[in-house]
């Protein structure tokens, strides 16, 4: 019996080995119902990948037969980007893969090449880092209200659930895939979409799907371009709003950001120059120059706001009574300092501070205006949230 058994599994073995496609469902299902102990059958499986590269679109028990399944290194095929309605065939996986080729659409499609994060090695290189582990739905976000322009692609990691989960109930109780630094979404933004010939399968499918509109594609085509020129730079911070809170790590020297107004797409521009946020050794902020203090060094969430001057020495040549932009630090992401002593950020957070110790980094609104930071649509958003009276900053707006 042990032999009829041993000399049926090794002719399994044997066909893996010799043959030049991917293992057949039935020759998996054979290994199961035969009661193949569980570390042989994985034993052939990575005697096949080894041999003739991966295995796509196997199942490892019948209990999974109900299941869609999940696309893996070839044949990588989306035909969806509406969350309402999903289904679990759109499940990828793109776990280790540095730059995967998705299809976006129908099969006959074209394929859109696809980055996690690039970075510069030895020799100005750029290197393409692999997608972590997981697999999910890549999916369209957008918010009602945004000018044309706005709005991102992002992937939602999902676990394997039971046979019986819906690809809703799935999307639901899923998390965003995270950026490199892992404190925002990982995301493909439109900007990059509307422009780059190689997301055009993409384009199309949103089209498609009626996620975009034509109008939206040509109007935010042009807007795109400044000059006959792409607005968009590397490492380009893209705000959607101007009161959307972005990530940087701090002390940051030049801090450049892509502004989405509803009058025009802001090129990237310089929103910053020489930004800090000190501490002191407990809870509190810097009060003033000469207060004992540390720099932070770490990532942090800020976002602009506008702010009325009420004591002049906080600022550097302002006057009192003037609105001016700033920018307030939300959130640490590094909550413990190199020393190892914790970093305390006031409740509410606190502004960022310019090269001197207890002055806050400040943007005059005229100035803000003229290199397209602010636009009059933009100025009465902040004005809205952080003033009790837009009359104060009416005639800069208008002029």
């Amino acid at each position: 019996m042990v032999q009829r058994f041993s000399s049926a599994f090794r002719r399994v073995v044997q066909y893996v080995r010799s043959s030049s496609s991917s293992i057949p469902t039935r020759a998996l299902g054979l290994l199961v119902s035969r009661r193949v102990p569980r570390g042989l059958a994985l034993d052939a499986i990575s005697a096949a990948q080894k041999t003739h590269g991966s295995i796509q679109q196997f199942r490892l028990n019948s209990s999974s037969a109900g299941q869609h399944d999940i696309q893996h290194r070839k044949g990588r095929r989306v035909s969806n980007l509406d969350p309402e309605r999903l289904v679990k065939s759109d499940i990828i996986a793109l776990s280790g893969l540095a730059h995967p080729s998705v299809n976006f659409g129908t099969s006959t499609g074209g394929t859109c090449q696809l980055t996690y994060y690039r970075s510069m090695a030895t020799g100005h290189k750029a290197v393409h880092n692999p997608f972590p582990p997981g697999r999910g739905f890549f999916y369209f976000r957008s918010r009602p209200g945004l000018p044309a322009g706005a709005g991102e692609i992002r992937f939602r990691l999902v676990d394997a659930g039971s046979p019986s989960d819906s690809a809703t109930e799935l999307f639901a109780r899923g998390r965003d895939l995270l950026d490199r630094r892992g404190h925002m979404p990982w995301r493909l933004h439109m900007l990059q979409i509307y422009n780059s010939k190689i997301y055009r399968p993409l384009l199309s499918l949103l089209l498609q799907q009626g996620l975009i509109s034509q109008a939206q594609t040509r109007d935010a085509g042009k807007r795109a371009f400044a000059r006959g020129h792409m607005v968009l730079k590397h490492n380009s911070t893209i705000l959607d709003t101007i009161s959307d809170t972005f990530v940087i790590r701090l002390p940051m020297y030049t801090s450049r950001i892509t502004f989405i107004h509803e009058e025009c797409v802001a090129p990237s521009v310089q929103a910053g120059f020489e930004l800090f946020w000190r501490y002191a050794q407990g809870p509190g902020p810097v009060k003033g120059s000469d207060a004992p203090s540390r720099v932070y060094e770490g990532y942090a969430a800020l976002r602009f706001e506008l702010k009325k001057v009420d004591r002049i020495k906080d600022f550097y040549n302002v006057k009192e009574g003037q609105v001016v932009l700033v920018l307030r630090v939300v959130q640490l992401f590094d909550p413990v300092g190199p020393d190892g002593l914790p970093v305390f950020l006031p409740e509410g957070g606190d502004f960022v501070q310019g090269q001197v110790a207890g002055r806050y980094w400040c943007m005059p609104l005229d100035r803000a205006l003229k290199y397209g930071i602010l636009t009059p649509s933009s100025l009465k958003i902040l004005e809205e949230l952080y003033l009790s009276n837009c009359a104060l900053t009416k005639s800069v707006a208008t002029g």
